[in-house]
């Protein structure tokens, strides 16, 4: 069973509890506790992954970092996979969450590139079309890349609308390639 099969089956459980226990928001903080603190901290994601390290000092080290107060669905979930030796799920676990969890509030997430910083105001007339087109609340994270050297690139799960002035730029040189080869292949 491949990585992303297993991560969604461990995740599908957890947001069935969550849910029974009326904690969806605070699994939620607690394993994104979690995934900061593997992006963050490389040795951390040495320790957890290292074979030789105790199951009980793996454990401890998760109950730290997801505080004295985080549900008993995260800390038993913790458990249960270290205890089945499935570690390497841990950094694809908030991601699939946020997005099981998302799913259930009706919300959608829009990854917004654009070549310059947009105004609270574009953003805003942004998330109104989008949710209006969508159906759905949507959440718009924005970044910046000044490679697209004007408009934006919109990913909404695994679409992708691209406005972007080096996006319409890289589709003209492909088919001014293809007229080319047109071209050339008919002299």
């Amino acid at each position: 069973m491949t990585q992303l099969r297993v991560t969604r089956r461990y995740v599908q459980g957890v947001i069935e509890a969550a849910q029974a226990e009326g904690s969806l928001d605070a699994v939620e903080q607690a394993l994104g506790a979690i995934d900061k603190a593997l992006k963050d901290n490389k040795d951390l994601r040495n320790l957890l992954f290292h074979p030789t390290i105790s199951r009980a000092h793996k454990k401890e080290l998760l109950r730290k970092i997801v505080g004295a107060g985080a549900p008993e669905v995260v800390t038993g979930f913790t458990d249960y996979v270290i205890e089945k030796k499935r570690e390497h799920i841990f950094p694809s676990v908030y991601g699939q969450f946020r997005e099981s969890a998302d799913a259930l509030r009706g919300i959608m997430r829009a990854r917004v590139t654009a070549a310059y910083e947009p105004t609270p105001e574009q953003v805003q007339r942004l998330k109104t079309q989008l949710e209006q087109a969508l159906s759905k609340k949507v959440i718009i994270e924005v970044k910046v890349d000044p490679a697209l050297l004007g408009g934006m690139q919109i990913m909404i799960g695994t679409y992708i609308l691209d406005g972007s002035i080096a996006g319409r730029l890289g589709r003209l040189s492909k088919h001014l390639q293809e007229e080319v080869g047109n071209i050339k292949s008919a002299a």
